[in-house]
């Protein structure tokens, strides 16, 4: 329906502090329930909302409504506490707009959906509108914390949005995840791997299910929807992205310390194959240095094929062929003979990178 896709774009949109946004559904004038005020209280007992050392508060604003077209109940976050009280009410000012603008719009499709309902003698189905939150971590350097938004405009089924908020309280910033790593490490491609293992370890029991082919989860995107949480990096879809509905807002934990030291400086240098220049990486966790497999493979004559299916690459040239796949060291040459080299295939700015011994071992190409 309408209301859904004004939903879905508004928040896709939206989050500026974070990657997932929000923008969606309206009523006669919202009754305001609880003053922020009068929350501090009932917030820290209802929700175990903590004012640390560095005295950063989470309290909680409530808007409720209920007639016979629309119900209303939200609670949303009103930040205190940070140093820089300008960002600080940039902040709140932006959270409470994306409330508004929620409301407001469903109000408008409720009361546009109940006049066609008694225009054509149907039966009037109350759309819904609920906003709650999530502080997930509140320590001495970030406060991260989730806002779900969730809309039912009538049919089977109503649709959930998770947002996040990350904010560097030292900095008085928000941050996205490329924040969080040393300048120079692919952090993208570790996450990915990792998301990967994941799914395919899930996906086992039957009880959760991903999409595969085409639909199946490729990347993170530079926006990527995040929250932090004890030790952990909590890696956050849509709902419909890379699962079924049914699956809800799939999310992957990754501890982030481990991450981190598992990362590699990108150190660029470069060789010249038949002539032509091409720009390589040296990993340094593996100690090896990475070409571009495209850009080489293509030089080179070869046909270069990606099939997102299985995260896999083959190059054809006549008879020779060679077959990889993103994270596994065995590349196959003319289909049958393996050889197991430094490090696996990695992707690298959406780019598949492979061990420069792969030109000659594979290939039987030398530089």
């Amino acid at each position: 329906m309408k209301i859904k896709q004004t939903v879905a774009l508004g928040i896709m949109g939206c989050f500026l502090f974070s990657s997932t946004a929000f923008a969606a559904p309206t009523l006669a004038e919202p009754t305001i329930t609880a003053k922020q005020q009068d929350l501090a209280i009932a917030a820290n007992a209802d929700r175990n909302d903590v004012a640390v050392k560095e005295s950063v508060l989470i309290t909680t604003e409530k808007i409720q409504k209920k007639n016979s077209i629309l119900e209303i109940d939200i609670a949303y976050p009103v930040i205190s506490g940070l140093t820089d009280v300008n960002f600080q009410k940039q902040l709140n000012d932006y959270i409470k707009k994306q409330v508004t603008t929620a409301k407001d719009e469903i109000q408008m499709q409720a009361e546009e959906y109940a006049r066609e309902a008694k225009k054509n003698g149907w039966e009037v189905r109350p759309y819904q509108l609920s906003i709650d939150y999530d502080l997930k971590t509140n320590d001495e350097d970030f406060l991260s914390l989730t806002i779900t938004y969730y809309t039912y405009t009538g049919g089977a089924n109503g649709m959930t949005v998770v947002g996040s908020i990350n904010i560097d309280k030292k900095a008085n910033k928000s941050i996205q995840l490329k924040d969080l790593f040393p300048a120079g490490t692919d952090f993208k491609t570790k996450i990915n791997n990792e998301i990967v293992k994941q799914i395919e370890m899930r996906s086992k029991d039957k009880e959760e299910i991903f999409f595969e082919g085409d639909m199946a989860f490729k990347s993170i995107s530079d926006s990527q929807g995040f929250y932090l949480k004890d030790n952990d990096i909590v890696i956050i879809f849509p709902q419909y992205e890379i699962a079924p509905g049914a699956m809800g807002i799939p999310e992957f934990a990754i501890n982030l310390a481990e991450l981190k030291d598992s990362l590699a400086v990108i150190d660029e240098g470069k060789i010249v194959i038949e002539g032509l220049e091409i720009k390589t990486f040296f990993d340094r966790e593996n100690k090896v240095v990475m070409i571009p497999l495209r850009q080489t493979g293509e030089k080179l004559g070869y046909t270069v094929t990606w099939k997102g299916d299985d995260r896999s690459v083959l190059l054809t040239k006549g008879n020779a062929s060679a077959k990889l796949k993103i994270g596994d060291n065995i590349y196959i040459a003319n289909h049958k003979i393996p050889y197991i080299l430094e490090a696996p295939p990695v992707i690298v700015n959406d780019y598949t990178y492979v061990p420069v011994s792969f030109l000659e071992k594979v290939l039987l190409y030398k530089i």
